[in-house]
């Protein structure tokens, strides 16, 4: 039997590529195969999400860009678990038998998350008196929100395209088991296409706390390139 020193472990870990590095790379390829570095960021978001590193996630999240445009359905990803409350952390085994969440719809100012059919009896459990979704095709649609450039909420303070579900018209539930009307998205562009965003709760007190990362991307065909 084997064991593994401590400054060999240290050498394992800084042999391990920065997300810096791998977002160069990222944006060096989509300049002559965009849906390439599309797939490999998302499996990248994928493997971040799996081995739980949020400090990559985010320095990610650092150097994304503010998307000036963000426009139609994209699929969507949660990366990771949940985190932060104590609700989250209750909802993680629920997530890894049907995450439920398939992504978001933006229209110019306003939008709305796309989730499984399952959501509609979830709700009913977590929401009760959510009346907002609705059948679309093979999909529930509701929580809609407002969307716009802004200076993200927390540490680090970039630009960010900010997600306001707060808004009365849209009737979002604010109950402490999915308080999504206290919840704000900032999403970043990665490369074209290719998004990472993480959800910021108020507490009560004001404090506002990370709960989450999560991934979108167009929905163009992802064949890899041979």
């Amino acid at each position: 039997m084997t064991t593994s020193t401590p400054s060999a472990r240290a050498d394992s870990q800084s042999q391990e590529p920065s997300s810096a590095s791998v977002l160069d790379d990222l944006r060096a390829l989509s300049l002559s195969s965009p849906v390439l570095a599309r797939q490999q960021g998302w499996s990248y978001l994928q493997e971040l999400g799996k081995a739980g590193r949020r400090d990559q996630l985010a320095a990610l999240f650092e150097r994304g860009h503010a998307p000036e445009e963000i426009h139609g359905a994209l699929e969507g990803l949660i990366v990771g678990n949940l985190f932060g409350i104590p609700e989250a952390y209750l909802a993680n085994p629920l997530l890894k038998i049907n995450p439920t969440w398939r992504g978001k719809t933006f229209d110019a100012e306003t939008g709305f998350n796309r989730l499984a059919p399952l959501a509609r009896y979830a709700m009913r459990v977590i929401a009760p008196l959510y009346g907002g979704l609705r059948r679309v095709g093979s999909e529930m649609v509701g929580f809609g929100f407002n969307h716009r450039i802004d200076t993200a909420a927390i540490a680090p303070f970039v630009k960010v395209r900010a997600l306001d579900y707060g808004p009365a018209e849209y009737r979002n539930p604010s109950v402490r088991t999915f308080p999504i009307k206290r919840t704000r998205d900032e999403v970043v562009e990665l490369v074209p296409g290719l998004y990472l965003g993480r959800a910021l709760l108020t507490m009560h007190s004001g404090e506002i706390r990370l709960i989450a990362y999560f991934g979108l991307r167009d929905f163009t065909e992802e064949r890899p390139t041979r």
